[in-house]
């Protein structure tokens, strides 16, 4: 039932943000589709913030988080789907390569702090 409870406030959470930020995300992605950085980056920052109200992290995007806790069969669904989803714009294995780089990057400004 706590699962149950839990995933239901995650994908809450989910669609909350997304709402709050629909407008953004749909301009941004028009224009990271024709190769845009500051899209991309911007559109980055944005996954990083939704993941940051939903679940407290620090500077891990949804994609990131799915991968470290794919263990967990409701994570493990949302990364199939999230690869799925990017592997058009970004190649196989997105959930992964995302972790293992905002891996080094958590690291870092731990580090620093």
């Amino acid at each position: 039932m706590l699962t149950m409870l839990k995933a239901i406030r995650t994908l809450l959470g989910y669609v909350v943000c997304g709402l709050l930020f629909i407008a953004p995300l749909i301009i941004l992605s028009l224009f990271a589709l024709f190769g845009s950085n500051w899209a991309f980056n911007s559109l980055y920052s944005i996954d990083i913030t939704i993941c940051s109200i939903c679940h407290g992290t620090m500077l891990e995007s949804i994609s990131a988080r799915s991968y470290r806790l794919r263990h967990d069969p409701r994570y493990h669904t949302q990364m199939v789907i999230i690869d799925l989803l990017a592997k058009p714009f970004d190649g196989d294995n997105h959930c992964k390569r995302a972790h293992k780089w905002e891996s080094k990057v958590i690291t870092a400004v731990k580090s620093d702090a």
